[in-house]
């Protein structure tokens, strides 16, 4: 291909393209279907076609001869639209977009309704589409994202397992959460689902993809959803009947309300960052190149390593996410959204979304995602990419996933083996060279800058914008990774429960509910949950991915131990603190030791019965003795939690001899 300095030809016309597609956009509110009385509106912008009309069906099925009428568009204010008087509503329909001699149809990219596989529009008023009492749900909002315990679960993993006691209607399906007393098949003294989580205490789920992706809705296979098709509308996969364009907006509904009366919040994983297919997508159908970011060559970038990265610094492109993210707040009362990927997305995109939001009431709204360099910063240039890189230039309120956090604690994710502070690690030739108990100590902080000019690997302005983890959907899981680590090389891998790899489980635990920033746990992590090895299981069976309800009774005591870290870490406001002070106020104890650390974190709230904590953890094989600070007569050291139990409730304790594999937490309380 002849180039012209750097780029190549077709990249100069496609520029050409989108400068004057960058002057010709929309910001009405209207693109998509309106509806008013007796009359119903369809708009779309394609700023390039030469015509355009809407194709009215019968079914919602692709490849039935059954289109009825076709309504021919005009053009006005760079968009296309027609308003009709038939009584169209519960049908379907595409757009036909004709340029030169070609004409294509697509999907409308505002589609709210869509037929099953969501290969055609649904024409359906959502907003009448409601669960009985669905504007009537109360949820009480935690006063910041640093009070949240985020549990993240994929909708099928939740119910599927025979033994859930959930109806074998109901199973994989959004009105699983609609049922509120179920346990274990022959054994009412363990909950399941709801009855879980409501035991559990949570009080935000965050689920993987529920808008529709591509797949077919009908079959068995399993996937993450990872795949983005029609972004303002639930997958049908997950509904009673994906045929009934319907069902899957108010089970959708229902399981969101089932939640909240619960008085758990909803997360909502978002993927704006790529499409699952690319030439042929809806975006690239309705106007061709716009929506994706090119190379120098002219073809599509893949920052995602999905075939594609999408161009959110374009102003329709940025005005789709806004629009989607608002959208799916109002109409389905979302409370966050996690964005897959988000350091794809520019820092601008961003900054504005939180701002629109909290501009429209929906200040309550969580915003997080993924900080990851994608390796696109080149092609988005001038704009700064929401990376870890970044995260100074983004709104204090939008929070990235801390992987400082995540391998200091358990090794790098990308290397199998490698292990970090619980495996007893650091600094042994088994784990890498950059975690060390200083990067752990730091991260326990929330990677705090405190100023511009401070120094190492710390990145965030506040504990408000970082998530705490130890794992995720992504890589192994947390036990997993602990038997992938702890197993010698010339003995198989055994995946059931394990005293050693148990202990080191809870070490995990305590570090990650003491640390600054929102917790966030893998579903499932609380009782061992383990998918047998595979680190990545997105179109894996369903045996491997379901909540394996047997193994929580299995677990009870290690799910104690992150119930009662999690109840302490509610009563103790400078775990949750929104601004620096606290990780200023932490001392880290010396401690001799490669794999001991211990930490106070001071209380400033004089009328709180605990002045301070000591959280104190040993990951190595031998004991460590905890000097605790002296105290007067006005205050005394009291144990609240240890590998044996945890919560609020204070325990009188002598012995701080911290046992190998152990952890204590202290506070130092007001005699009464």
């Amino acid at each position: 291909m002849a180039h012209t300095g750097i780029y190549g030809v077709k990249k100069i016309q496609i520029d050409k393209r989108i400068g004057f597609l960058e002057e010709h956009t929309y910001q009405g509110n209207d693109l998509g279907i309106t509806f008013q009385k007796d009359q119903t509106t369809f708009k779309c912008w394609s700023p390039e076609a030469d015509a355009m009309e809407v194709k009215i069906y019968q079914s919602g099925e692709a490849g039935n001869a059954d289109q009825i009428m076709t309504l021919p568009m005009t053009q006005a204010d760079n968009c296309w639209s027609v308003t009709t008087n038939e009584d169209v509503e519960g049908l379907f329909y595409t757009y036909g977009i004709t340029r030169g001699d070609e004409t294509v149809e697509s999907v409308d990219l505002y589609a709210k309704a869509v037929g099953v596989n969501g290969n055609r529009g649904a024409i359906l008023d959502v907003s009448k589409i409601h669960p009985e009492g669905w504007q009537d749900t109360s949820y009480t909002v935690p006063a910041a994202s640093t009070d949240a315990y985020i549990w993240e679960l994929h909708v099928e993993d939740f119910s599927s397992d025979p033994d859930s006691g959930i109806s074998s209607e109901n199973r994989g399906k959004y009105l699983a959460f609609t049922e509120k007393h179920t346990h274990l098949v022959n054994d009412t003294q363990q909950p399941t689902g709801m009855a879980y989580l409501k035991e559990l205490g949570i009080n935000y789920v965050h689920l993987l993809p529920i808008f529709d992706y591509d797949n077919d809705e009908t079959a068995e296979t399993y996937n993450w959803g990872y795949d983005p098709k029609n972004y303002n509308v639930p997958e049908g996969k997950y509904a009673s009947d994906p045929f009934d364009p319907a069902a899957r907006i108010r089970e959708c509904k229902q399981m969101i309300q089932a939640l909240h009366q619960e008085n758990i919040g909803v997360v909502m994983d978002v993927v704006f960052n790529h499409t699952a297919i690319t030439e042929q997508s809806w975006f690239n159908l309705t106007v061709p190149d716009y929506y994706y970011r090119q190379n120098n060559a002219g073809d599509f970038a893949d920052g995602s390593a999905c075939g594609n990265e999408t161009a959110s610094e374009r102003k329709m492109m940025r005005k789709f996410i806004h629009d989607s993210v608002l959208f799916w707040a109002k109409e389905y009362h979302i409370d966050g959204f996690r964005f897959d990927l988000m350091g794809l997305h520019d820092v601008d995109t961003m900054n504005q979304l939180r701002q629109r939001l909290d501009e429209e009431g929906f200040e309550h709204v969580i915003l997080y995602g993924e900080p990851w360099d994608a390796g696109s910063n080149q092609i988005m240039a001038p704009n700064i990419p929401a990376n870890k890189s970044n995260v100074w230039a983004l709104d204090e309120r939008i929070a990235v996933f801390s992987d400082d956090l995540r391998d200091s604690i358990k090794g790098d994710v990308f290397e199998e083996t490698d292990g970090a502070f619980i495996q007893g690690m650091n600094g042994r030739p088994q784990a890498k060279e950059t975690f060390y108990l200083h990067d752990l100590a730091t991260a326990i902080q929330g990677s705090p800058r405190y100023d511009d000019h401070h120094a190492d690997n710390r990145w965030a302005k506040s504990p408000q914008q970082v998530i705490a983890y130890a794992s995720v959907h992504d890589n192994l899981t947390l036990w997993d990774k602990l038997v992938a680590t702890m197993t010698p090389e010339n003995k198989q891998r055994v995946y059931g429960k394990d005293d050693m790899l148990l202990a080191r489980n809870k070490l995990a635990a305590a570090l990650l509910f003491t640390s600054q920033g929102a917790v966030l746990t893998q579903a499932g992590e609380e009782f061992g949950r383990t998918k047998e090895g595979d680190e990545n299981s997105f179109r894996s069976s369903l045996r491997i991915n379901q909540l394996d309800w047997q193994r929580a009774k299995e677990f009870k005591e290690l799910r104690a131990i992150y119930r009662g870290l999690w109840q302490i870490r509610q009563n103790y406001a400078p775990l949750r603190d929104q601004t620096t002070a606290s990780a200023m106020r932490m001392t880290f104890l010396t401690t001799n030791a490669e794999n001991v650390i211990a930490y106070e974190i001071p209380n400033d709230d004089s009328t709180h019965p605990w002045q301070s904590m000591i959280v104190a953890a040993n990951s190595s094989e031998q004991a460590w003795q905890l000097n605790l600070p002296e105290t007067n007569e006005n205050d005394h050291w009291c144990l609240v939690a240890d590998t044996t139990a945890a919560g609020p409730e204070a325990r009188m304790a002598e012995e701080t001899l911290l046992a190998p594999l152990h952890f204590m937490i202290w506070v130092k309380m007001r005699r009464k």
